[in-house]
């Protein structure tokens, strides 16, 4: 152990910021599958679904690099009535915190890039599909 290089952790809460600052993603996309009902942190029931989005290229932002995902997590309290609406292909804007999803694959326990709402909106219908 080095004995400069850890710092003693000190017991202290999250900052409040508004805009929320660190930690936190708006993320708008589509979702790629029915949504299901899975476990949040202590057991507390969420919704999962899978959300879609496009992502620009690094060094040219109007042009599209591929796509990615992340296990959208929506807490019970969040979404309010649009939370009914969601189905495969829906779009959304989602906002809340980045975290991972632990799911037991095979035995084996994997992490996933996840985002747990804090805000969920349902946005319009585009005719013809992507």
């Amino acid at each position: 152990m080095c004995g400069g290089c850890h710092r003693r952790l000190e017991r202290r809460l999250f900052p409040e910021s508004t805009p929320p600052g660190l930690n936190y993603a708006v993320v708008t996309g589509r979702l790629l599958g029915e949504p299901r009902e899975g476990g949040g942190p202590g057991g507390n029931p969420v919704l999962v679904a899978d959300l879609e989005f496009p992502v620009a290229h690094p060094e040219h932002p109007r042009l599209l690099w591929t796509f990615a995902s992340y296990a959208v997590e929506v807490p019970g309290d969040v979404g309010g009535r649009d939370v009914e609406e969601l189905r495969k292909g829906t779009p959304i804007l989602v906002a809340g915190q980045l975290s991972q999803r632990l799911s037991l694959q095979d035995g084996r326990s994997e992490r996933s890039p996840a985002l747990v709402a804090s805000l969920l909106k349902i946005g319009p219908q585009a005719e013809g599909g992507r």
